[in-house]
């Protein structure tokens, strides 16, 4: 099946930017979790070597509390890491006009609006807000994008 004559929408490729830019910072926190977990056990080694001259540093391993286990924090990684690549081909399937992509973009937003309303209520800030914001725009843009698309197959169907 051929791509449709439609262009992408402006403000939907600079959301879809945002989204590729977003896969990307969450690719490398996952990579670097994953190198974390494997290290885990050297955490104490760590400390030792730090000593008293990176107090700030021990205090910020004692704030986090380090409650994850490393199998944990491995299965964590990996989630991360295989939904950021969800994110990129959703984002890149819109930015290339395939059927499915808006539809599978549409996934990545719905399933990410609760995880960031749920940041905005736990943290309150004005990034938080912006970040939930943006995936509601997104939503309701690709919302838009895919009833646009259903009706043009609808003409193009009737006639």
């Amino acid at each position: 099946m051929k791509p449709s004559a439609r262009s992408t929408p402006l403000l939907l490729k600079l959301v879809l930017f945002k989204k590729l830019v977003e896969a990307g910072v969450l690719f490398v926190a996952a990579l670097l979790s994953l190198a974390g977990s494997r290290h885990y056990q050297q955490l104490p080694q760590l400390a030792d070597r730090l000593g008293t001259g990176h107090r700030l540093v021990l205090e910020a391993l004692a704030r986090q509390e380090m409650t994850m286990s490393p199998g944990r924090l491995e299965i964590t990684a990996i989630a991360a890491a295989l939904f950021a690549v969800l994110i990129t081909v959703a984002s890149l399937a819109t930015l290339g006009q395939r059927p499915w992509g808006e539809k599978t973009l549409l996934v990545v937003f719905l399933t990410m609006l609760p995880l960031e309303a749920w940041d905005l209520v736990r943290e309150p800030s004005w990034l938080h807000g912006l970040v939930l914001a943006l995936t509601l725009l997104g939503t309701v843009l690709v919302v838009g994008e895919l009833r646009q698309a259903t009706r043009a197959r609808q003409r193009t169907g009737s006639r």
